[in-house]
């Protein structure tokens, strides 16, 4: 299944138009790869090809990834529940709450933290990435909670300091030792690409002046100062995407051991209650527009906004991972993201 002449259409012009620099496709179950594709560069200088080892900034694929796959951990370990009060494991948060948000809604951006104005302006930022986490655990939600999702990265923000205080470790160690080692991602690392990582392996994005560096307006800040963020910072590549969608397809286990159980993913398991664009249960998204309706109820997906889309589908058995360099229009890039994994996986 490694020629499929849709599929190549849509990389030639993306790639003819601008819109990305380069692209890695994977597809498969946790028996056999059935898809690969490698095309274009990992730079906009073009100086090294993209490939299914380069390591790119993941954006918001950061919160499935480093964000969820934690809490599932924290879950199975009997550490955390969900539908509790966030506070309860954040003692060190004082702004006044006129509701008691609930760790799934912050999972789920149902919660009101969200910002106002056309950039959704947050009380807490700083450029100083230590100002910015402390300023965190006194800005109250300026809205109440949402019936549908309202996106936003200060819900992934709170869960990050959740986790510390639960785990008593930095979330970049905690994901380096709970999830990457584990799972034998090698090339994964939050906050910079992995030591060793040789710099023909390391992807450029849009909003970044080299490669290696991340997207993120708000995780580029506070990872230099040592903190850590769930919302992005996550710098893995398609080979390594592969592995933890595997573990999530066999219900969190792995060679060797398990992060979480069928249980706790039944917390994140997709139904089919709400066509709400961007609709949750935990952090994974059950419905997105850009996905057929084939998939609604049965894959769980998330994507980042400089070009990436990751799925996984428990009823089919398989995943799709769609790596891009984006430097082009958001929308397009998204939309033909999807058609690619809607071509491989859902297209009899």
């Amino acid at each position: 299944m490694n020629h499929n002449k849709t599929i190549e259409n849509i990389v030639d012009g993306e790639l003819r138009d601008g819109i990305v620099h380069g692209i890695a496709v994977l597809a498969g179950s946790p028996e056999e790869r059935l898809f690969e594709l490698e095309r274009g560069f990992a730079t906009p200088t073009h100086d090294y090809p993209m490939t299914l080892d380069t390591v790119i900034d993941a954006a918001s694929t950061t919160k499935v990834t480093c964000g969820i796959t934690p809490l599932l951990i924290l879950h199975h370990r009997g550490l955390i529940d969900f539908d509790a009060p966030f506070t309860e494991y954040l003692p060190q948060y004082d702004a006044p709450l006129p509701y008691p948000f609930t760790v799934r809604q912050l999972a789920n951006h149902t919660s009101g933290f969200y910002g106002v104005g056309p950039y959704y302006k947050t009380p807490y930022f700083s450029a100083d990435g230590s100002t910015l986490v402390k300023r965190l655990m006194h800005a109250a939600p300026i809205h109440p909670p949402t019936p549908v999702p309202v996106y936003s990265c200060w819900n992934y923000l709170l869960l990050a300091q959740i986790i510390e205080q639960i785990s008593g470790r930095n979330l970049t160690a905690f994901c380096q030792n709970e999830i990457f080692m584990p799972l034998k991602m090698v090339s994964s690392n939050l906050g910079t690409p992995a030591i060793g990582v040789p710099k023909s392996r390391i992807a450029q994005t849009i909003n970044t002046d080299a490669p290696g560096l991340i997207s993120d307006h708000q995780a580029k800040y506070i990872f230099p100062t040592g903190d850590s963020s769930a919302n992005a910072g996550l710098f893995t590549c398609a080979n390594d995407f592969e592995k933890l969608l595997v573990c999530y397809l066999h219900n969190g286990a792995y060679e060797g051991g398990k992060l979480f159980d069928e249980k706790d993913l039944q917390e994140a398991a997709p139904d089919t209650q709400d066509k709400t664009h961007g609709y949750r249960r935990l952090g994974w998204v059950i419905y997105d527009m850009h996905l057929t309706d084939k998939a609604f109820g049965t894959a769980l997906s998330h994507s980042g906004f400089s070009g990436q889309t990751i799925l996984f589908d428990q009823k089919l058995g398989k995943y799709a991972i769609v790596l891009t360099t984006r430097f082009g229009d958001y929308e397009r890039a998204k939309t033909n993201r999807y058609r690619i994994i809607n071509e491989l996986l859902y297209t009899d």
